[in-house]
């Protein structure tokens, strides 16, 4: 298990920092000109490590795993299992383990003496700890597909997605310090919700892709180059499973990704939010520029649910459900679409319910839209109507009520 996030009080979290160091006499043994080391007794007493802080559209904090929106909490502790990788240019890597006793603290020291750093070499480091000792440090992996969050607002998932590069800096009274940049950006996803069962979120832009896949170089001339990606796979959209996600009532489910850098400016972010029963909630939010090292909070004002319904061959009523209905929509039928009518609305709470009518289908299979767009804003929701062609029978409706409420508790 990677980092252990919890919420903790800004004014009581420590510098993130972790010292690290007995490994290296390992590291270094096979270097034996005395001339070409540090003097023992002058030399390296600790290294230090230290997270850098996301930054974020209203205040710089700390490295965002855990956030309370009430209190704008963080915290970051380290867990069993968590390590880094440190590349010297004179040879390969080294796994550096935190310390069984450091378990749950911010801090984690080790005592550097006895080991020899070599004079003029120069040191890179990362993390999570990736187990390859033939890993190319000028194409280090790493991989944002595959994060699974358990529960509405938890972050415990981001830590092994969290990477994160440092360049060594020469060594200075005792002390090499290793500054980490954090090389993706945590995204929140906030969107209002009916009560139920939630088993997936999928992300996408329109005219844009997510890099899923890359490598960085840690053999990098400076710290901006360090943070680059070189995209190895691109997608359309990014992916979140969800375990153990139930909305006892109508409110606001918070999903956490980290992503990799991209410019979202001036694009609408299109999130489908998956039921176990195959239907799906839809939402929609103005995209930003999301840069390496800041963390992003995409909040919805409504979503629509159900996105997709199927009505058979005769025809009938329809139904489609606007969470959060107190900002204002506009909703329309397609263009040219002549067989999807309005009936009318009625509002519980922050559920309003709109009822439509699908006329008899007398010829091939046809498919419709209803749009529900924010007033005055970019954003929309588009549910899509299918019917089949004469002849074949389905259920009306061809979705079921069964996982979901509209009534506001």
């Amino acid at each position: 298990m990677m980092k252990k996030m919890i919420n903790y009080s800004m004014k009581t979290v420590p510098q993130y920092l972790f010292t690290a160091v007995t490994l290296f006499a390992a590291l270094f043994s096979c270097q034996k000109a005395p001339e070409e080391v540090l003097d023992s007794e002058d030399g390296i007493s600790k290294v230090i490590m230290r997270l850098s802080p996301f930054k974020g559209d209203d205040v710089e904090t700390r490295t965002e795993y855990s956030f309370d929106s009430g209190t704008n909490t963080f915290t970051f502790l380290w867990a069993e299992g968590d390590a880094v990788g440190i590349v010297s240019s004179e040879g390969s890597q080294m796994k550096f383990p935190v310390q069984e006793q450091y378990y749950g603290q911010v801090d984690a020291e080790f005592d550097g003496r006895g080991f020899a750093l070599i004079s003029g070499s120069r040191y890179a480091s990362y993390t999570p700890f990736i187990p390859d000792y033939d890993l190319d440090p000028a194409a280090v992996p790493l991989d944002y597909t595959g994060q699974v969050q358990r529960g509405d607002d938890n972050t415990s998932h981001l830590g092994d997605y969290g990477f994160s590069a440092a360049i060594g800096s020469a060594p200075s009274s005792g002390m090499l310090y290793f500054t980490y940049l954090n090389i993706g950006s945590p995204h929140r996803y906030r969107m209002p919700v009916l009560p139920g069962t939630y088993s997936s979120l999928t992300v996408s832009v329109d005219e844009a892709k997510y890099v899923t896949k890359g490598t960085f170089n840690l053999n990098a001339d400076d710290e901006t180059s360090l943070i680059v990606i070189t995209p190895t796979e691109m997608s359309e959209s990014i992916h979140l499973d969800l375990e153990e996600t139930t909305m006892a009532s109508v409110g606001n489910l918070r999903c956490w990704m980290m992503v990799a850098p991209t410019n979202l400016s001036g694009k609408v972010i299109r999130m489908r939010l998956e039921c176990p029963d195959g239907t799906a909630l839809l939402s929609a939010v103005a995209g930003a520029d999301c840069p390496p090292n800041y963390r992003k909070l995409f909040s919805a004002k409504t979503s629509v649910y159900p996105a997709e319904t199927e009505v058979g061959t005769e025809g009938g009523t329809i139904t489609v459900q606007l969470i959060n209905s107190a900002t204002p929509v506009e909703v329309t039928a397609a263009s040219g679409v002549d067989w999807i009518t309005s009936v009318g609305s009625a509002t519980d709470g922050r559920v309003t319910t709109y009822t439509f009518n699908v006329a008899e289908n007398t010829g091939a299979n046809r498919e419709g839209t209803i749009v529900f767009s924010e007033t005055g804003t970019s954003i929309s929701n588009t549910v899509t109507v299918t019917q089949k062609k004469a002849g074949t029978i389905i259920g009306i409706g061809g979705w079921s009520t069964e996982n979901h409420s509209g009534t506001a508790n």
